[in-house]
């Protein structure tokens, strides 16, 4: 009876094909969260996970063979803290679906039975990364308006002055100029193809947007576009909040890994349940004000939702 198909065989291959495909879903739907600040707090008794900022000390001179007298007090207390929580997705599949009547999963040929089963379950298995990896980058996105530093066009689209603008902002900031980002939405970065697109005048960049409509680099600015990117208002317009960043200015903590899975068999229903679940929490870091080296990190970067 070894080439039979039951219920237990069924559900273990279903969730073994979901995992893999939604590992594979993870690997190619990057997202917002490469370019924040992350912390896994996997098997830790905790929930929280504390973001540590320290405030800026001063030196002092001291004149030869003078006792320093003056102390500098490490003050934490403006530090940021994430509390994680679940997000779930599911997902059923029903006996017609895998083309197998009831008796077909305690008695058929496992053949046909679990090669159907599989191929629903790989779709699945991405679907779920997909849905996963979007919620989570917009719980990011959404923090972009609250960042201390802003610069836009609320009745406008963006413009090579803007971006240079916000990029200086960060300079201004003592920001480190590694792994900076530009997450915008695609209509924001619309208008900057024809700003950047002249090859003569921008060299590879500009033979790159005019070829690829975009580029991955301006200004020392690594260039994510994404839908997840959410809105907000400024002086009554409605306009898409993006972010110039480094990636302190969002904290974000995960637990339990990427994604779990459980499957669980509905014979009253004729179908199986299949659920993921991921667990993660995110915060504003360094992104507010800039208050004792506090911040500074970010830049709310908005332009009207119609251009």
């Amino acid at each position: 009876m070894a080439n039979e198909s039951t219920t237990t065989t069924l559900t273990e291959t279903i969730r073994t094909e979901t995992i893999g495909a939604a590992v594979l879903g993870y690997t190619s739907n990057p997202g917002v969260s490469g370019f924040v600040t992350s912390a896994d707090i996997t098997g830790l008794p905790t929930l929280k996970h504390v973001f540590p900022i320290i405030d800026n000390i001063s030196a002092g001179a001291i004149a030869e063979g003078s006792d320093y007298t003056t102390n500098s007090a490490l003050d934490t207390s403006g530090s940021a803290s994430a509390t994680v929580s679940e997000h779930a997705v599911k997902s059923t599949i029903n006996d017609l679906a895998i083309g197998a009547t009831q008796e077909d999963f305690t008695g058929g040929a496992s053949g046909p039975v679990t090669n159907a089963a599989s191929a629903r379950a790989a779709t699945i298995g991405t679907m779920f990364a997909r849905s996963l990896v979007k919620l989570q980058d917009q719980d990011i996105t959404a923090l972009f308006g609250a960042l201390n530093s802003s610069t836009g066009a609320n009745a406008g689209p963006l413009t090579a002055a803007l971006l240079t603008e916000a990029k200086s902002t960060l300079d201004e900031n003592d920001v480190p100029d590694d792994r900076r980002v530009a997450v915008i939405h695609p209509t924001q970065h619309r208008p900057l193809i024809a700003v950047f697109d002249d090859a003569s005048t921008f060299g590879a960049a500009g033979a790159a947007m005019v070829q690829r409509g975009s580029v991955s680099m301006l200004y020392g600015l690594e260039v994510f576009k994404t839908t997840s990117v959410g809105t907000a208002t400024v002086s009554a317009s409605t306009t898409y909040a993006g972010a110039i960043m480094h990636p302190d200015a969002i904290g974000l903590v995960t637990k339990g890994g990427m994604l779990t899975v459980e499957v669980e068999r509905d014979a009253s229903a004729r179908q199986v349940e299949v659920v993921g679940t991921s667990i993660w929490g995110e915060v504003e870091y360094r992104g507010g004000a800039t208050t004792n080296g506090r911040g500074g990190a970010g830049v709310f970067f908005y332009s009207n939702t119609t251009n």
